[in-house]
């Protein structure tokens, strides 16, 4: 009999089950008048083996518990500062229904509007004729990539240019100009704070010209509407980091988060996750905190970007 518990104990041994060799040590031992239980000291043994191990797994389960929280630094702040926090009545989405639609708050946005600004249109610009068309404001597109006219809205007053914008610091490039040069252009320098709107989705470049636009231009917008990219690169944090703490100084607080579902899956930072690519709309807010229940979701608003791929899940952010 202990032979064959010591064949078993062996072959679990094999596959780190040592405690079936202690306990087949403890219950048998071979002498003439049977098996009998002897050496009691391997009790003693046993128990602090075991409570060793019991240690070992509770402080494993520790380190794993922290290593999974992500710790305050660039990450940690840049992902706070995407979470929702300006409250809204009514959202509603303007332009193409996929790719090419955004999500806006249309509260009181009828009064006091002057222009609106697309960026990054790529032949198309359903988002900036709604505006042209539906508040009564000249648009102006810039794309210096794709120079393809978006067919005109009936009545409206359309201004497009084959040029990209640039960080407000950057080094001087064909076809390029920052928005300060922008608005001298369409006559917008002297505009009141709160009367124009944005859409900029230019494949990244948004994170140097959100950086390094004065807050004075920021202002002059009443809602901005973003397409981030390449959220994962988590070398570049700190770089955006300074973009959106500079829109959150200009006086803007995110109302609206959507996932573009066509770059993968979700990222993911301790215990925090976040769409590679995600569509923000930013409201002037004045409040020192942020509102509670802003839905993430809306239904019948909200479209996926590639209607043949599910939509992506909502992003994890700390509060």
């Amino acid at each position: 009999r202990f032979m064959r518990c010591a064949f078993h104990c062996s072959e679990h041994f094999c596959q780190t089950e040592m405690k079936f060799v202690s306990l087949c040590m403890i219950l048998f031992s071979v002498g003439a008048g049977g098996a009998v239980l002897k050496q009691p000291s391997l009790f003693r043994k046993i128990s602090k083996s075991q409570a060793l191990q019991d240690q070992s797994r509770a402080l494993d389960r520790v380190i794993q518990s922290y290593a999974a929280k992500l710790k305050h630094g660039d990450t940690f702040e840049f992902l706070r500062t995407l979470r929702l926090c300006a409250p809204c009545n009514n959202y509603e989405r303007f332009g193409e229904k996929n790719d090419g639609g955004y999500v806006m708050c249309t509260d009181g946005l009828e009064n006091g509007l002057v222009g609106a600004y697309s960026y990054g249109i790529n032949g198309f610009d359903g988002w900036g004729m709604a505006m042209a068309s539906r508040f009564n404001i000249p648009l102006n597109e810039f794309d210096c990539f794709n120079l393809k006219r978006p067919a005109v809205c009936h009545g409206c007053i359309v201004n497009f240019k084959g040029e990209c914008i640039s960080g407000h610091n950057a080094p001087p490039k064909q076809n390029y100009k920052t928005l300060t040069e922008q608005f001298q252009a369409a006559n917008n320098s002297n505009t009141q704070d709160g009367s124009l709107l944005l859409k900029i989705d230019v494949e990244g470049a948004e994170w140097q010209v959100f950086a390094q636009e004065p807050l004075e231009n920021m202002r002059k917008f009443r809602q901005i509407v973003v397409e981030y990219h390449n959220i994962g690169q988590q070398h570049n944090h700190g770089r955006y980091l300074q973009a959106v703490k500079n829109v959150e100084q200009a006086g803007f607080a995110v109302t609206h988060l959507h996932g573009n579902n066509c770059c993968g899956d979700l990222k993911y930072f301790g215990e925090y996750s976040i769409p590679d690519v995600l569509e923000v709309t930013y409201l002037r807010h004045t409040s020192a905190s942020c509102a509670a229940g802003i839905p993430y979701h809306i239904p019948g608003v909200d479209q996926a970007n590639l209607p043949w791929n599910p939509e992506m899940p909502n992003a994890t952010l700390p509060q």
